[in-house]
């Protein structure tokens, strides 16, 4: 009986994510007369995915137990590794790919922190030169769920800085600095909050955050201010995730099916032009010399072909972080550098100004017309200059 139980709940999850399917099929039409030329076409092709007849949400209703039976209970199946990746392995059996780069007798370590979604390989966007030239090593990590490291069910904010530390058990670094981009922000701040007596120092360009934090004027400037795509996917996970659907929509999505499917449905077309949405300042930057984005790092990001990590970082950026950037150690604040553009179409730097505010001993630079982050991948003066900052700050 249990075991029908268990049938009959997955049933529920796969009829669940069709209706969604449907909704969202109402929402995207009734939106999209709003909307730029841009946008509008790739909302069109995300319309014409979604638009599944009645018939065939029945067959797939009807098939749900046989799609279940071959699926694990959440997550996507075991990642084909490549041999020459290194990882570490954890007591529940994950693996944690990481890469490093830099000279290994290097004065400091940073542990990189990717965006969302992205992977390890995005540091590649700093010059060996400058790493050299400051004594910095990189460890670059993939998040769970991405490039070549192993999902993990239910992970939060907490759960990440613990893995950070066993990785860096694993690679004998008693203490350690971080970089962390865009979505690596939210784990970098984690970071400092929960292992203060591993951190030396942080760098955090262009970081995500909670909408939460913004007052109402900082909220009308980020509404302004980020390209459609991305402040519609923003709202939408912070105004849900702070309701009882939070429990449903994680539920869904941390399945094989639910992720794989999010994945063809929206991802995927998103990253078959990454670009699409970036600055035109961002745009120029990758064109001109930092191809390995769209040719290496983005199909690197996506391998495992689920939109689940890529879920469940919205997800963690917009609940309940379980802490509050003000608690992090007095020792800790002073060691921390915010930076960000004023032309960043993904993320507006009203969220840094706001993190600023919040942990006032920060040191706070913002770029006028820096985009997402091309003031800091191709303006090598500015990407030496930050590095050599965190170093010199570093305890």
């Amino acid at each position: 009986m249990q075991q029908y139980s268990h049938v009959l709940r997955k049933c529920t999850v796969i009829f669940f994510l069709c209706c969604i399917k449907f909704c969202l099929r109402g929402v995207l039409q009734s939106t999209y007369i709003s909307l730029d030329y841009n946008e509008a076409q790739l909302l069109l092709q995300i319309s014409t995915m979604v638009n599944i007849k009645l018939s065939a949400v029945c067959v797939i209703f009807a098939v749900a137990p046989a799609l279940i039976a071959l699926s694990t209970k959440h997550l996507a199946p075991t990642v084909q590794w490549t041999p020459t990746v290194p990882f570490v392995t954890f007591s529940d059996g994950r693996r944690l790919a990481y890469e490093i780069r830099g000279d290994p007798s290097s004065k400091h370590t940073a542990i990189y922190i990717h965006g969302t979604p992205s992977c390890r390989l995005e540091f590649l966007g700093l010059r060996q030169g400058i790493l050299d030239s400051v004594g910095l090593r990189l460890v670059g990590v993939d998040k769970p769920g991405y490039g070549q490291s192993d999902p993990h069910y239910g992970r939060s904010l907490k759960s990440f800085v613990a893995d950070l530390e066993q990785l860096a058990d694993h690679l004998n670094l008693q203490r350690f600095l971080l970089i962390g981009v865009s979505g690596g922000g939210p784990y970098s701040w984690a970071t400092a909050r929960y292992a203060p007596h591993r951190v030396q120092g942080v760098l955090i360009l262009s970081g995500a955050g909670n909408l939460g934090i913004l007052d109402a004027q900082e909220r009308a400037k980020f509404n302004a201010q980020v390209s459609g795509m991305h402040r519609r996917i923003a709202n939408f996970f912070h105004s849900t995730y702070s309701t009882p659907l939070k429990s449903l929509l994680s539920y869904l999505f941390e399945t094989k099916i639910g992720g794989r499917q999010l994945y063809s449905t929206i991802l995927k077309p998103l990253m078959r032009d990454p670009m699409r949405f970036m600055a035109d300042p961002d745009k120029d930057c990758l064109q001109q010399g930092h191809q390995e984005y769209t040719s290496r790092v983005v199909p690197e990001a996506l391998r495992q072909e689920s939109a689940t990590p890529w879920v469940q970082d919205l997800g963690l950026f917009s609940g309940d972080w379980g802490f509050n950037v003000s608690d992090i150690e007095p020792h800790v604040k002073p060691t921390i550098h915010l930076w960000h553009g004023t032309g960043d179409r993904q993320v507006s730097e009203v969220m840094t100004v706001a993190f600023k505010r919040l942990v006032p001993q920060a040191t706070l630079r913002i770029i006028d017309g820096g985009a997402h982050f091309q003031y800091f991948v191709c303006n090598l003066k500015q990407q030496k200059e930050a590095l050599a900052a965190l170093i010199q700050t570093s305890t």
